[in-house]
């Protein structure tokens, strides 16, 4: 009787595992450039909250604001009421503030105002969820427009004289120029 070749002695499996070799290899290093890119932006998004933590910002702020974002308005109440009723069983003086949230008086064109103006200010398309010819619409529209003169004004005033590069780095152009010596 023959032997049977050893697994290494035969062409197809050789080449097979000289395949899974270098597909493993060329994973390893994208996922090596991947955590590479992604450790950059990691660094600039921490930029990013440092700088806005000295205006009082937390990158909580920025979680809600996701969640308000990306859910309706009934999920984010129900969401407020739960979290106010465990507040109740804590004692919690928040909890006595739950009737904030039983009713939402607010006037439709009121509301679409608002929704309009926080289209435009997060540069979301102009996709007017109201008829046009409606009060609501129009409402939606004039917030949608003021948003969007709103932000665009808030870029061009990045660009001053020297490139903007003060703003641009995060300083605050509201905080008082330091005291030197020879101002004194």
């Amino acid at each position: 009787m023959a032997k049977k070749p050893a697994k290494a002695d035969l062409g197809h499996n050789s080449e097979r595992e000289q395949w899974e070799e270098q597909q493993f290899l060329n994973g390893f290093r994208q996922i090596k450039e991947h955590e590479a890119d992604m450790a950059g932006t990691k660094g600039e998004m921490a930029g990013v909250y440092k700088r806005l933590e000295k205006l009082g910002f937390t990158k909580a702020d920025f979680k809600w604001a996701k969640e308000l974002e990306d859910e309706d308005a009934p999920k984010i109440i129900e969401t407020m009421r739960r979290r106010l009723r465990i507040a109740r069983f804590f004692g919690h003086g928040v909890s006595r503030q739950i009737e904030l949230f039983e009713s939402d008086r607010t006037p439709a064109d009121e509301r679409a105002y608002g929704e309009g103006l926080a289209a435009g200010k997060l540069r979301k398309d102009n996709a007017n969820p109201y008829g046009a010819d409606s009060k609501q619409g129009q409402a939606w529209q004039r917030g949608f427009n003021e948003g969007t003169e709103f932000i665009n004004k808030e870029l061009a005033g990045q660009f001053d004289e020297d490139g903007g590069s003060e703003l641009i780095s995060g300083a605050d152009p509201f905080e008082p120029a330091p005291v030197t010596e020879a101002a004194e």
